[in-house]
């Protein structure tokens, strides 16, 4: 008998117009940070969101750096945060010179909670002139970074309101959540700036690279001055102040608007993906995690929640990757890393919660339909079903 393959979480599909697009750069010499292919991209790309401005830059990590810095973010301030959430946005922040601040996530949405928000406020902080305050530091807590986590929609109608209460600007990480809706819009365009990722495993992918949107013009401007090394004079090098070498190649772009194309397919099929497992799984004593009744999720991810603590994770985990299927856990909690560990934190329930009992399964639009049978067979299997 033939030995079946390994099923990862997810891979990039590249079955559209990506070679043909990346041999013209190659046949063009247009290789670089300068291109049709990356004006494309970021038109395309608005166009899709529905945002006024796109820039393209080489990573996620990046957006979310030029965003802060963008959006005034200053040596020694304070950033709000999820604890639970890749480990991206942290040190975008740190970056930045200013300091995360951890809060906890709520159930529904794993995304940032209002309510340890207005907690943590109204324990640990104070409003001077309508300038909020962390009492304990000292430090003005300057923006609150919402992380659309796995492809589900923060609570962004309530998120929006409490920043703009307490005089903080509010960024989006929309890194995984590229097609995502919350209330009837892209995730990413609510705040003043969101930043999206195009890693390899994203439903959207460039190999590498990342996209921030915005409805400010002053703000789109600014954030290709500074990703373009904050050139004043392109023909006799000036430049008026620190940049960043962070412009997306025109291969990367080339590649980009050719997932773009296919996107609207992937999203089905992912979403296809999770609908199945959904009716799969409703008798075993476990939940799949779905969309909150705002949000049209993209699925980026098929997290398990067991009804059971940690031990069961990890037995589950072994059973599956045993079976040659990929099972990973939720991204650590970042107040538990060595540099962040003294951060300023909330009580994070719910979060440690989640980390303890929830498991990612695979959910990627190059599953076939045997694979997808694999995956349900295999959790049955670990509850004798």
């Amino acid at each position: 008998m033939a030995e079946r393959s390994f099923i990862p979480l997810s891979v990039p599909v590249l079955c559209g117009n990506e070679k043909k697009y990346v041999d013209h750069c190659l046949d063009t010499g247009w290789i670089s940070s300068v291109g049709e292919f990356v004006n494309r991209f970021e038109k395309e790309f608005a166009s899709y969101t529905g945002a006024a401005h796109a820039v393209a830059v080489v990573n996620g990590t990046s957006a979310l750096h030029l965003a802060l810095l963008v959006a005034g973010v200053k040596p020694g301030e304070e950033v709000l945060v999820p604890a639970l959430t890749f480990i991206a946005p942290i040190n975008a922040v740190t970056y930045a010179g200013a300091v995360p601040v951890f809060l906890d996530v709520e159930e529904e949405t794993m995304g940032l909670s209002p309510s340890s928000f207005e907690e943590f406020v109204a324990s640990s902080c104070e409003l001077r002139d309508g300038i909020l305050f962390n009492r304990s530091t000292g430090r003005r807590i300057t923006a609150l970074l919402p992380v659309h986590i796995y492809g589900h929609a923060c609570r962004m109608s309530a998120l929006l309101p409490l920043a703009r209460k307490y005089g903080m600007i509010l960024l989006e990480d929309a890194a995984e959540a590229i097609g995502t809706l919350c209330d009837g819009c892209h995730a990413g365009t609510i705040g003043s700036i969101g930043s999206f990722s195009f890693n390899g495993n994203k439903t959207l992918t460039t190999g590498g690279g990342g996209m921030l949107v915005t409805n400010d013009e002053a703000y789109a401007k600014r954030l290709r001055h500074l990703s373009t090394q904050a050139k004043s004079d392109e023909l006799y090098y000036r430049h008026d102040e620190i940049g960043y070498n962070y412009r997306m190649s025109n291969v990367q772009a080339a590649i980009g608007v050719a997932q773009l194309e296919s996107f609207p397919a992937a999203l089905e099929r992912k979403r296809g993906i999770h609908a199945h497992y959904e009716r799969e799984f409703c008798k075993l004593p476990l939940s799949l995690f779905g969309e909150a009744p705002w949000c049209r999720s993209n699925y980026w991810m098929a997290v398990l929640t067991l009804s059971q603590e940690m031990g069961v994770r990890d037995r589950f985990m072994a059973h599956m990757n045993g079976c040659g299927i990929q099972a990973r856990p939720l991204w650590d909690l970042n107040n538990r890393h060595p540099m962040y560990c003294g951060n300023p934190c909330a009580a994070l329930p719910v979060s440690e919660k989640l980390y303890d009992r929830c498991v990612c399964i695979p959910c990627g639009q190059h599953m076939s339909d045997g694979d997808v049978e694999r995956v349900i067979s295999a959790v049955r299997g670990f509850f004798g079903s």
